[in-house]
């Protein structure tokens, strides 16, 4: 095996596909590299994700080998932006840039777990800016804790002509919705899988900067994104997504306007003075200005007035300011709209194609 490649375009394939390699897997620090056909095809997987990129190189023989993820990027990391040449020598990967040669123990390739490529099934088109955001508005909802397995991935659904994201930790839940391009065909049967958060996030660093399409399949045990140099491949998770419909209220008539940056900034303020133990931070409404307020036994307390349009009556609620910030920080809008149905009751902000609401708090 020999091939010439440039130093930059080979580290960006290895920052693409490293992220199996962070697994504790024992052979998850692996990298498989096999040349054919003028292409280097590099895949990582520790079962449970996989990735496969593919990349034209000048290649001088074909072959295959495997070595160690973390030693080889840490290596390519170090190299000048030069032509490099890596090639096979009985057991060791040379690697040769201007005067500098490494030589690194290699693994048997066999050892490697069979990966299957898919080449050719039914594919659903994804526009990728309405992915990006579509992972940025509900993957901080995932639950963390082991209650509720299914809570620790987002639950993807495919129908007709729309693509929902649903994510959920019992205290919050974000509701995410787009048209599909309009040269997908209409989907006649319904599609539903839950990706756990750590398949999501690797997604999300693949699409993110990215404008061309992104492919979906989905087979009996596992789910794929095709892109045009890049295939990532992931196991669902098993399990039933709770019907997160019956908890998203019917819209309210009592609407809270205010300014997302100066809302936002209000709630870090008062997050500053936030414990585990005391988490809570007051919200007091009147007709045309908010009092965001915290106090804290043994710390002290912080209050900060808003301006605001409300068109509902007088109501003090309590609400963990985390919740409000991650989804503050995400969005867009110069303002947003958030909706109150009582002090016991969730708060639910809306906007076109999303939903985000959240349980209150005692305070």
């Amino acid at each position: 095996m020999k091939f010439n490649i440039s130093k930059t375009v080979f580290l960006e394939e290895l920052q693409r596909v490293v992220g199996p390699t962070t697994s504790k897997q024992a052979f998850a620090d692996t990298l498989l590299i096999s040349i054919n056909n003028n292409k280097i095809k590099m895949v990582t997987t520790d079962l449970d994700i996989t990735l496969i990129s593919s990349r034209e190189a000048r290649v001088e023989k074909e072959g295959k080998t495997a070595v160690s993820m973390k030693r080889i990027l840490s290596i390519f990391r170090e190299l000048p932006d030069k032509e490099v040449v890596v090639e096979m020598e009985r057991n060791n990967l040379l690697i040769s840039c201007e005067d500098i040669e490494f030589k690194i123990n290699t693994i048997n390739p066999e050892q490697f777990p069979k990966v299957e490529e898919k080449k050719h099934t039914a594919l659903i088109k994804l526009n990728t800016q309405d992915l990006e955001e579509m992972i940025r508005l509900t993957a901080f909802c995932v639950g963390s804790g082991e209650a509720n397995y299914v809570l620790g991935g987002v639950l993807f659904e495919l129908y007709g002509n729309e693509f929902k994201m649903v994510a959920t930790d019992g205290k919050r839940l974000a509701l995410s919705c787009k048209k599909l391009p309009a040269s997908q065909t209409e989907i006649k049967t319904k599609i539903t899988f839950i990706l756990p958060i750590r398949a999501v996030t690797e997604i999300y660093k693949l699409i993110k900067e990215r404008s061309d399409d992104v492919f979906l399949f989905v087979e009996e045990n596992r789910v794929g994104f095709d892109f045009k140099d890049t295939q990532f491949l992931a196991r669902p998770l098993e399990g039933e997504f709770p019907n997160y419909s019956q908890y998203i209220p019917a819209e309210s008539k009592e609407k809270l306007i205010v300014d997302k940056k100066e809302f936002l900034l209000a709630l870090r303020r008062a997050a500053l003075l936030a414990t585990s133990d005391y988490q809570g931070v007051k919200i007091e409404l009147k007709k045309e200005s908010m009092l965001v307020s915290k106090q804290t036994p043994q710390m002290g307390e912080v209050k900060e007035s808003v301006k605001v349009k409300y068109n509902g009556v007088g109501l003090t609620i309590g609400v963990n300011p985390n919740f409000l910030i991650d989804v503050l920080k995400n969005i867009d809008d110069a303002e947003v709209m958030i909706e109150f149905f009582g002090s016991d009751k969730p708060a639910v902000l809306r906007r076109a194609g999303y939903i985000y609401l959240v349980l209150p708090m005692k305070i």
